[in-house]
């Protein structure tokens, strides 16, 4: 699937998809796109940055994005 980072300016918390917790996503994290619904994108945190573990987030965690927060490259 394709690979793809957070835009500039769109650093903030993220809901984890199927649970309510949350995880702060900084600028350029990188994500990959598990599964796409409308303009929702299901993606996997890659190599998450220590302060994304300090609010949450782990490698491997599925988040909902939207399309306008995500910069895509397809791979």
């Amino acid at each position: 699937m394709s690979r793809v980072k957070i835009r500039e300016g769109q650093k903030g918390f993220y809901d984890q998809h199927g649970n309510k917790k949350s995880a702060l996503l900084e600028e350029g994290q990188s994500l990959k796109i598990k599964r796409v619904k409308a303009d929702q994108y299901i993606c996997s945190v890659v190599n998450p940055s220590p302060l994304c573990k300090a609010y949450g987030g782990y490698e491997g965690m599925l988040v909902v994005a939207y399309e306008e927060h995500l910069e895509i490259k397809d791979e």
